[in-house]
């Protein structure tokens, strides 16, 4: 059932925003990362990739300044060759998206750049839930329970299984720090004021699914779930997911939203999620390859 826009209170819309940032923050000043918030533009690039999640633009000359933008954002060296403009409900101006796909359309920036996939969709498969009303936890076998990680070598499991779950191969012990995930958030740390707390579930002492909940702006947010695929349609990516929605109401959150992969949105529909119209729109710019007409 999807949830009409104006179902979805401003508010929350908002806090989902507020929420992402806040994730992406988490990496910000890494070497390769280059994340920038400010009054007119909140943007990231490096790590997860090149987004930009916030805009407050003046009318005047904004095809010229949405130009600078695309250009500044792919000469960075850590730019993709793709980047993402996540248009909210309370960017600006009110009619950003369409004058955004105006000049995706016009090639940006020296014609350098084209827009890619559904021009102004909705970014993918947006989902809530309500934690005053859990839903009954899924079953799952006995032998697997949840883990916090508290520690540098409990991140380092939590990295390997992660990256491995996605399909990565996880680097050595020994260049953990190197990758972006464990720095940021070995910095961010593990004490009562963090607000990314990680998790890895085991199957007796074996490691077979992780994720990340991201507790900001009055909001859950389930992020990096994973599981190995030898122990995958067990139910353990269900199981980490609910004791998520679990633990942020035992921190007093009334609502959590996943940013689901399109394979994942049955495993969250199945622990109470539900799919909303965000209102946010996406506007994928890829990078034009010599020769390209």
């Amino acid at each position: 059932m999807e949830t009409n826009l104006h179902q979805l209170r401003s508010e929350t819309v908002n806090q989902i925003q507020a929420n992402l940032i806040a994730y992406f923050r988490l990496f910000a000043g890494l070497p390769g990362i280059t994340f920038v918030e400010d009054a007119e533009l909140t943007s990231n690039v490096g790590g997860p990739g090149a987004f930009i999640l916030r805009a407050q633009l003046s009318s005047h000359g904004l095809e010229q300044r949405i130009d600078e933008i695309i250009d500044k954002i792919g000469q960075s060296t850590a730019a993709a060759d793709v980047i993402n403009w996540f248009v909210f409900p309370n960017c600006l101006p009110a009619d950003l998206g369409e004058r955004v796909a105006v000049r995706g359309v016009a090639g940006g920036p020296d014609g350098a750049w084209t827009l890619i996939g559904k021009i102004g969709g909705p970014g993918g498969n947006w989902m809530v839930t309500d934690l005053t009303d859990l839903p009954t936890p899924p079953v799952v076998s006995p032998r697997f329970h949840l883990e916090r990680v508290d520690n540098a070598q409990m991140l380092g499991e939590w990295l390997t299984v992660s990256l491995t779950g996605f399909g990565h191969l996880p680097p050595a012990p020994a260049k953990w720090d190197e990758n972006y995930y464990y720095a940021g958030y070995l910095r961010h740390g593990f004490g009562a004021d963090a607000h990314s707390l990680h998790y890895i579930g085991y199957l007796d002492d074996q490691p077979v699914t992780a994720a990340t909940l991201n507790l900001a702006s009055g909001i859950a947010g389930l992020f990096d779930i994973s599981t190995l695929e030898p122990y995958r349609r067990q139910g353990f990516g269900s199981a980490i997911s609910w004791k998520l929605t679990e633990e942020a109401q035992k921190r007093g959150y009334t609502q959590a939203y996943v940013w689901s992969s399109q394979m994942g949105k049955r495993v969250y529909q199945g622990v109470g999620f539900v799919p909303i119209a965000l209102g946010m729109r996406e506007y994928e710019w890829q990078r034009r390859q010599k020769g390209e007409p």
